[in-house]
């Protein structure tokens, strides 16, 4: 997906005093090589910490991204360690190799995951029960967090769902602004607490309104 469906991320994580880069994948075509895509973003962290006019910290680097997008980021902290903070947004561990689950052993960022359970089966699963944020958040060492959004649907965490790919997913029964909130607050509280060491984060990551009001549950280690 382009990077302009995930503006809303970047614009309310810079409300916190964080530096966001966005960018689109140089290989835009079917079957690209996820080692590759995960090289280029190490090559924007290279990119970023060269611009003085940026002001980023190269000891606070952290990657996040959805669906594909999610695995690099993980895939990224894997092979970086720069990297010291991940959030996937229902991450998909599929298609080309490497898989994410097969090399976090060495994995030293802290690893927070979203996702639902909408997409994991049937003829078009989006987000297969076999290779879904689950699957990751179980390969993943400690300081990590699992949250849940069951009735979200893959593509609530594009800014615009009514985009063309997004009707062949299965649509969820929750409002997409669901997703779409949790994950900015959970984007938030996250990277403020493993990079600042801010501990005033952590009721928002055990008990953040969604699972409050029930529509979503979180289990960390």
């Amino acid at each position: 997906m382009s990077r302009s469906q995930y503006t809303s991320y970047a614009h309310h994580l810079a409300t916190w005093g964080m530096t966001v880069v966005l960018a689109d994948y140089t290989d835009q075509g079917f079957g690209p090589s996820h080692q590759q895509l995960a090289d280029d973003v190490q090559g924007i962290i290279t990119w970023a910490l060269a611009q003085s006019s940026l002001g980023a910290d190269a000891t606070k680097i952290a990657t996040a991204g959805h669906s594909l997008g999610g695995k690099i980021s993980l895939l990224v902290a894997t092979d970086d360690p720069r990297v010291k903070a991940v959030v996937g947004w229902d991450p998909v561990d599929g298609g080309s190799t490497p898989t994410v689950a097969t090399e976090m052993g060495g994995l030293t960022a802290a690893v927070a995951v979203i996702g639902e359970t909408t997409d994991g089966s049937g003829g078009m699963a989006c987000a297969p029960t076999a290779n879904n944020f689950q699957t990751l958040y179980a390969a993943a060492h400690a300081p990590a967090l699992q949250m849940t959004v069951p009735t979200a649907d893959h593509m609530d965490w594009v800014d615009d769902p009514s985009c063309l790919f997004c009707s062949f997913c299965t649509a969820g029964t929750a409002p997409a602004e669901l997703a779409r909130t949790a994950t900015k607050r959970l984007n938030v509280a996250w990277l403020r607490l493993q990079l600042l060491g801010d501990h005033a984060m952590m009721p928002w990551l055990a008990m953040p309104p969604e699972v409050g009001a029930g529509t979503a549950t979180v289990t960390q280690k």
